[in-house]
């Protein structure tokens, strides 16, 4: 197996994230902004959140409040919106499908990776 540079893995994964991201919003497989993740959850849909990092506090505490639901914290507003053509998106709801596990599973690499 060939060692690659931390940056370079990081680099890899976050593409296939935002490849999947578009994928997902293409294939209307996700929901974005406060208000369509707050129908799924409140819908009792099972899956996580995607949350951007700048996001305001108080929203972030307001929609973990609508359902007990993990979520990563990643990118900003703007980098969101831009990888599914958008303004700024605040959130993301990703339904726990085999799709949305990949995502899941990318997405914890990719943080764990960051962390270190």
């Amino acid at each position: 197996m060939v060692n690659l540079p931390k940056e370079q893995i990081e680099k890899q994964l976050e593409r296939q994230i935002i490849n999947l991201l578009q994928l997902a919003w293409r294939g209307r497989i996700i929901k974005i902004g406060y208000d369509e993740a707050e129908k799924a959850l409140k819908k009792g849909k099972k899956g996580f959140l995607i949350i951007a990092e700048d996001i305001a506090e108080r929203t972030k505490r307001n929609i973990l409040r609508v359902g007990n639901v993990e979520y990563f914290q990643l990118f900003n507003k703007l980098l969101l919106g831009s990888f599914i053509g958008k303004q700024e998106v605040g959130i993301i709801f990703v339904p726990e499908t085999k799709f949305g596990l990949k995502l899941k599973s990318l997405i914890a690499q990719y943080t764990e990776l960051k962390r270190r």
